[in-house]
């Protein structure tokens, strides 16, 4: 089941970022395509060096999973209308 597609400067994967859970979903690149993979280690030394980078990171995150979160809810309330 396809759910998003993502583009140049998105991401993916945070929610396992955040919780150190599983994915929930796979990806798969249609073209070739150049990953920047940030582990949770990286992360933590990045963000001790220079805080504001962690804050930074920690913001992007909120307002994607905000507008992830609002796009499934108006996609259920869509649903339910049928």
């Amino acid at each position: 089941m396809h759910l998003a597609t993502i583009g140049a400067g998105d991401f993916f994967g945070e929610l396992a970022f955040l919780d150190k859970g599983t994915r929930s979903a796979d990806v798969e690149a249609k073209v070739p395509t150049d990953l920047y993979i940030l582990s949770s280690a990286r992360f933590n030394e990045q963000s001790l060096s220079n805080p504001q980078f962690g804050v930074q990171v920690f913001a992007r995150l909120a307002r994607a999973i905000a507008l992830r979160l609002r796009q499934t809810d108006a996609e259920l309330r869509a649903l339910e209308e049928r």
